[in-house]
């Protein structure tokens, strides 16, 4: 049996902490982040008769920003495209078939769309407020017009010391499954904020490369990078642990 200490969102650490229970694990959940809904800028209007692909970055871009485009009339050869698989069984929740890349990041997407017979023309991308822009940042500089929908935004909960020194005690030498580098600095900050020395100690299980290398950057000593942030990478990179 293995200790995992899972910092998903409020809203997805009970559903998380199940599955690994039931795969004979003991679970601590430490919810490093929530999720607050953004309304100010969800009206659309109709998309445009170019638009090649509505993107929805995670599973809380399906929550919170499906509705604002849920009553448009999808055009012919619409693609809908989810970053990981979690996110695309969302959308199928929804009636809405969506297609996803084996690499589930934003680099991923990039690949897909590279993948299309024709580029791209016009790109709806439906995500949270702040985090990394390089869908965006990527697709402009190839004079692709885009419609960004911020439907949510990531907020810091309190997390009460005594819960945190719990879950992250050197005392208890833990994997610690880390969804994106915002969790991974936040995990860290609250480390040095309670002077807890657990850079040494814990096994980081990271959703891609690039997050693993911003743990090492900041000292994480033990890191396995996962084939994505989804539950199903994280059970499998625990299985594969001796």
């Amino acid at each position: 049996m293995k200790r995992v200490v899972v910092t998903r969102s409020v809203e997805d650490v009970d559903r998380l902490a199940e599955r690994l229970i039931s795969d004979g694990h003991l679970a601590v959940k430490l919810p490093l982040l929530a999720i607050e809904p953004l309304q100010s800028s969800l009206d659309i209007g109709n998309l445009p008769g170019t638009t090649t692909a509505i993107i929805y970055t995670s599973v809380n871009a399906v929550r919170h920003g499906f509705e604002a485009i849920s009553g448009v009339t999808p055009n012919e050869g619409l693609v809908t495209i989810a970053v990981g698989t979690k996110t695309r069984d969302a959308l199928g929740e929804k009636g809405i078939r969506a297609e996803s890349p084996a690499r589930e990041d934003s680099e991923g997407i990039l690949a897909f769309l590279e993948s299309f017979d024709q580029s791209p023309t016009h790109v709806v991308v439906v995500k949270g407020q702040g985090g990394r822009d390089l869908i965006e940042t990527r697709l402009a500089r190839l004079g692709i017009h885009l419609t960004i929908i911020e439907c949510y935004r990531r907020i810091w909960p309190e997390v009460p010391e005594a819960n945190f020194l719990s879950a992250v005690s050197i005392e208890s030498p833990s994997i610690i499954h880390i969804a994106s580098g915002e969790t991974l600095t936040r995990l860290t900050d609250l480390c040095w904020a309670h002077g807890v020395d657990a850079l040494d100690a814990h096994t980081l299980v990271l959703p891609s490369q690039r997050v693993a290398n911003q743990a090492r950057e900041l000292g994480w000593q033990s890191r396995i990078v996962a084939d994505g942030a989804g539950d199903e990478a994280l059970l499998k990179a625990v299985a594969d642990l001796s």
